[in-house]
């Protein structure tokens, strides 16, 4: 090839048109820069590219996919790319040439031996999930510090200790999970900087999915790994009366899901269930309806649904630019997993404006807080006032409720002595009915006292006084006259739950705050308070 040749195919690959040097001799390289023995089976594979230890790319043709290609296996390998270089063939075989065999066979037998490490620590990473999947556990945590790793499940929402290793083994199964078991492994496991990905494992016959997160910690890294569940039909997706909603919001819920067009929203804090109960309302919807959902991953698998998975690291496939293509789809019903910015609330309007019916997500505190954050996205009270739009607005939690088989009466329990006088002064008679958790829990619930969660939730039907209130923006006045009409926020669920004996009153007060008359009257007195009343 000429030098003129040279010279355009790099212009091809997006260089400048000035000519490139060719590198013909040894001469032109560093007499200390020797071949790479990590990548000599794979260059010895490919013609025309050879890696020396300092980085250096040495290729007969820069325009090559060889050399893209280089750079990945490179990476995956934890080295770092340097220059690439233009060369001759001839000098790519005395490179080649140039080998202490001896140190190579050495090498490839480390490799081997490594190779063989990591298939054990692949095994020890199957048996850990495995473990957790029989648990039934939401989330694994692998906590790795500089003397000592802790493995945690968190169940029912609560974390516990699982076991305790050495670090070594705990970084090895997290380069392990990220480097070898991930769906797009291109990128080697750095504990220094924040890292996402997304884990396909079987387990005993049954497909799974994991979402892996890490950060970098004070003399470690986290590593978290949420377990989906099952990819395909047999993910069970509950009703919404088995998650805990009453009869009256299941009632509004279903209304809604059968109107033509506007949007129902859903709120919550992160792991509120929201995802679950989104597909619980897409049970709802007729068959004869097309139904797209656009998630951050794909968790419950939907008989009925085009189920569409977003990379929020492409820009191209965002929850705003999925949810576009998806009109031009012929839909029926589209449901944006979660309203993130701007650009994906927008998409909500016109889609519910233009004759579908919407569902999503959103970060917020209550139902009527909905239309704060989505004024704060930008849509003006008048357009969210708008007949057209909004349907129905929906805000749930999650509490745990109690082991039936241990859970014990609040007098009974010397942890609940301090506080029962304002407890007493709030429940009045039906303190004899609340139950609290066994300070010793029985085999039953795995000794955590609790047996599962329930949802407390907020339905709001958007009537016409609503949108009044919407209009001016007084989201205070609307929860009055909502409960004038008989409407019962979260925390009035959740203390109804407690004073039933299915919910101990500090798991309560975690999710509702501290639940005593002082808290709960329309004026706040000062002098009670430091007085020690309730």
């Amino acid at each position: 090839m000429s030098t003129d040749e040279h010279t355009t195919r790099f212009k091809r690959a997006g260089g400048s048109p000035f000519r490139m040097k060719v590198l013909t001799s040894q001469a032109d390289l560093d007499p200390k820069d020797r071949i790479s023995y990590e990548m000599l089976s794979w260059c010895q594979e490919h013609e025309g590219i050879v890696v020396m230890n300092s980085g250096l790319i040495l290729t007969t043709d820069i325009a090559s996919r060889t050399v893209q290609n280089c750079k990945g296996v490179m990476i995956n390998k934890g080295l770092r790319p340097g220059r690439v270089m233009q060369v001759t063939q001839e000098l790519i075989t005395v490179v080649l040439g140039n080998i202490d065999q001896d140190a190579f066979n050495q090498q490839q037998d480390g490799q081997v031996a490594a190779e063989i490490e990591v298939s054990k620590q692949q095994k020890r990473l199957r048996i850990l999930i495995q473990e957790a999947v029989s648990a039934e556990v939401s989330d694994l945590h692998i906590e790795v510090r500089e003397k000592m790793a802790r493995i945690r499940f968190r169940k029912h929402g609560e974390l516990y200790l699982h076991a305790e290793w050495f670090p070594k083994i705990a970084r090895e199964i997290a380069s392990v999970a990220f480097n070898k078991e991930t769906d797009y492994a291109t990128s080697h496991f750095n504990p220094l900087v924040p890292q996402n990905a997304s884990m396909p494992m079987e387990i005993d016959g049954q497909e799974l999915r994991l979402r892996l997160a890490s950060v970098p910690a004070h003399g470690g890294f986290d590593v978290v790994m949420r377990i989906l569940g099952a990819t395909q039909e047999q993910t069970k997706v509950p009703s919404l009366q088995e998650l805990g909603y009453t009869d009256d919001q299941v009632k509004l819920i279903t209304r809604a899901s059968k109107l033509p067009h506007g949007a129902i929203l859903m709120a919550g804090p992160t792991g509120s269930g929201k995802t679950t109960t989104l597909a619980s309302c897409m049970s709802m919807v007729e068959l004869d309806r097309k139904v797209y959902t656009i998630e951050d991953p794909v968790e419950k698998y939907i008989e009925n649904a085009t189920q569409i998975p977003v990379n929020t690291d492409k820009e191209d496939r965002s929850f705003a630019s999925f949810g576009r293509a998806s009109l031009r789809m012929d839909p029926d019903v589209i449901v944006l997993g979660e309203m993130r910015d701007e650009d994906t609330a927008a998409v909500m309007v016109r889609a519910a404006i233009t004759g579908h019916l919407v569902y999503s997500t959103i970060h917020t505190n209550s139902a009527t807080n909905i239309i704060t954050r989505l004024s704060d996205l930008g849509i003006s009270n008048i357009l969210l006032s708008d007949g057209s739009l909004l349907k129905c607005l929906m805000y749930q939690r999650l509490i745990v409720t109690l082991c039936p088989q241990c859970a014990v009466s609040i007098k009974d329990s010397a942890a609940h002595a301090k506080q029962l006088p304002r407890w007493q002064d709030f429940f009045k008679d039906k303190i004899n009915n609340i139950r609290v958790r066994n300070e010793k829990p029985c085999e039953a619930c795995r000794h955590l006292g609790i047996q599962g969660r329930k949802v407390v939730a907020e339905v709001v039907w958007i009537d016409d006084k609503g949108r009044e209130f919407i209009q001016k923006g007084d989201t205070y006045n609307w929860e009055k006259y909502l409960k004038s009409q008989g409407w019962r926020d979260h925390r009035d669920q959740a203390i109804y739950l407690v004073s039933e004996g299915l919910v101990d009153p500090i798991d309560a007060e975690k999710v509702i705050g501290e639940i005593s008359n002082t808290f709960s009257t329309d004026t706040f007195n000062y002098t009670r308070f430091a007085q020690g009343e309730n």
